[in-house]
């Protein structure tokens, strides 16, 4: 198949999502277009390369916060299938992260709700996505009766 040798690793994640978004795919039309989602509020994403260290630390940020996050585990995802993702599992926020953006401790908030995007302070970050409505894990059943 290929005339060149190619890491298992490599092959063994591309197949792998492939497969998770196709089974994904497949149970949400075989459930009249809708599939449960998990609760995630934010997703944590990159602009440009290697920045996996600065999506976990950001990650952290937020879980320490209580504010339901994640990050793709792969290396160098690609930025427009990060969207995509959020926006086919109603992620409503996005928190990207990019070399510029970071050496100024700073990171883009994206609230694919409002389809609006501003430059945001790491130390501001969790209090914006409060004030926006991102409500901590753990307080959904106290908003829905009116206990905020």
């Amino acid at each position: 198949m290929f005339d060149f040798p190619i890491p298992c690793i490599f092959k063994s994640l591309a197949f792998s999502n492939s497969r998770v978004y196709l089974k994904n795919l497949r149970l949400r039309n075989a459930q009249g277009g809708s599939i449960k989602q998990p609760n995630v509020k934010v997703l944590v994403a990159q602009a440009g390369e290697n920045m996996m260290i600065e999506r976990m630390k950001v990650s952290k940020m937020l879980w320490d916060a209580n504010i339901s996050s994640e990050f793709n585990q792969q290396e160098n995802p690609k930025l427009k299938f990060e969207i995509a993702d959020a926006l086919s599992r109603a992620i409503p926020f996005m928190v990207i992260v990019g070399e510029t953006e970071s050496r100024n401790n700073e990171c883009k908030l994206k609230d694919l709700v409002a389809r609006t995007e501003e430059t945001v302070k790491y130390n501001a970050l969790v209090e914006e996505l409060r004030r926006k409505g991102a409500i901590p894990v753990g307080c959904e059943f106290a908003v829905e009766i009116g206990m905020h």
